[in-house]
C-alpha cells in the first residue's frame, strides 16, 4: 500500500473495521456511488500533494485515485471470516463502497487539518513504528528458523510420522459410518483386517481409504492424516505405529472412534516444516528482540524515571507473532 493512502487511513482504521460490519449485516444496500469528477470548491478536501500513480487505477473517489495494489491490500486486511465474501465479485462491490467511505473521512480529516494534530500524529507514528517493527521482527524470525530448520528435523524425524489411516465405523464408536450403518465391533474388526489383506496383496493404501474410510476428511486426501510426533498421538495408536516400518500395514486397532488400519512414511522435511516452524517461531522471536535490547543505547531521563529498585521487564506482547489459533504465543 502507498504511503499517502496507508499512512492517514491507519489513524481512522477503526472506522473500517466498523465498515466491515455494517458491509457484512447488510448486503443488500443500494451501493453508495462515487462521483470522483465533480466536487465543490468550497467543501472539497486539500489535494495531497500529487506523485506518479504506480499501478492501475480502478477507483477514484473526489478524483483520487486507488490502484489495484491498494485495492487488494484492503482485500486481504479484511476479517478472516469475512474473506470468502470479499473475494466474490459481489464483495468486491461491497469493498468498494466501505474505501468509497474510508476515502471520503480521510479526505475530509485532511480538510480539518486533523493528520497535523500533535495527538493524531503521535498516535500514526505509533501504529507506522508498530507496523514496522513487525514486519522486521518478521525478517529476523524467518532467518534464524531457517537456519535452525535442518539441525531440528534431524533431531525430530525419527519421533514423528506420516500417518496414514483407514477407519471403519463400528457401533459405539464416534465416527459415523457413511452409508449410516455402522457394522458390529466384531464385523468392523474383520472387515478392517480383509482391507489391509487387499492393501498387503497389492491394492493402493490411497485407493482402498477413499473408496472404503469412514473417516471421510482423510479419505478424500488417501487416508493421510500428515505429519504427527509419536508423542501426540493416543497410547494404543502409538504403541502400535511406532512398531511399523514404511509401507507396512498394521493389525486392526479399536479406538473410541472405531477400528483403523495404519500405514507410516518417514517425513521429509516439508511434511515436518509446519510443526518445526511452529516449535521454534516463539523462541526465535525472544531471541531476536532480546539481541536488539541488549545491543540498543538507552538514555533515561531521571527525573521522569526516578532511581529505585529495578523489576523484572514486563511481559509484553512480541509485534507480529501470532500463534495458529490467533491468540500471541507470549500472553
Amino acid at each position: 500500500m502507498k504511503k499517502d493512502l496507508s499512512i492517514t487511513l491507519t489513524a481512522v482504521l477503526v472506522v473500517l473495521a466498523l465498515c466491515f460490519g455494517v458491509a457484512m449485516v447488510k448486503r443488500d444496500l443500494p451501493p453508495i456511488d462515487s462521483h470522483p469528477f465533480v466536487a465543490e470548491a468550497k467543501t472539497s478536501a486539500p489535494s495531497p500533494q500529487k506523485k506518479a500513480v504506480n499501478g492501475k487505477v480502478v477507483m477514484r473517489v473526489n478524483g483520487e485515485p486507488i490502484t489495484e495494489e491498494q485495492f487488494n491490500s484492503f482485500l486481504r486486511a479484511a476479517p478472516q471470516q469475512a474473506q470468502a465474501f470479499y473475494a466474490s465479485p459481489q464483495g468486491r462491490r461491497a469493498m468498494a463502497d466501505e474505501l468509497v467511505k474510508l476515502k471520503a473521512l480521510e479526505q475530509e480529516a485532511r480538510r480539518q487539518g486533523i493528520e497535523n494534530d500533535p495527538e493524531v500524529r503521535t498516535q500514526i507514528d505509533m501504529v507506522t513504528a508498530q507496523i514496522t517493527a513487525s514486519r522486521a521482527l518478521e525478517k529476523l524470525v524467518k532467518a534464524r528458523i531457517d537456519a535452525r530448520l535442518q539441525s531440528e528435523y534431524e533431531k525430530q524425524k525419527t519421533s514423528a510420522v506420516v500417518l496414514r489411516h483407514i477407519l471403519i465405523a463400528a457401533q459405539g464408536g464416534q465416527v459415523p459410518a457413511r452409508n449410516g450403518n455402522p457394522l458390529a465391533p466384531d464385523a468392523a474388526i474383520a472387515k478392517a483386517r480383509a482391507l489391509a489383506q487387499r492393501i498387503r496383496a497389492g491394492a493402493k493404501f490411497e485407493d482402498v481409504a477413499r473408496a472404503e474410510s469412514d473417516d471421510v476428511q482423510s479419505a478424500a486426501r488417501g487416508g493421510s492424516i500428515g505429519a504427527t510426533p509419536l508423542e501426540g498421538l493416543p497410547p494404543e495408536i502409538a504403541s502400535v505405529v511406532s512398531k511399523l516400518k514404511p509401507g507396512e500395514i498394521s493389525d486392526p486397532v479399536r479406538t473410541q472412534f472405531g477400528v483403523h488400519i495404519f500405514s507410516v512414511a518417514q517425513p521429509t522435511m516439508e511434511d515436518l516444516r509446519p510443526m518445526l516452524t511452529q516449535a521454534i517461531q516463539r523462541e526465535a522471536a525472544e531471541e531476536a528482540v532480546s539481541q536488539l535490547q541488549r545491543s540498543a543505547k538507552v538514555d533515561l531521563d531521571p527525573s521522569f524515571f526516578p532511581a529505585g529498585p529495578q523489576l523484572r521487564t514486563m511481559p509484553m506482547a512480541t509485534p507480529g507473532m501470532s500463534s495458529p489459533n490467533g491468540r500471541n504465543p507470549n500472553g
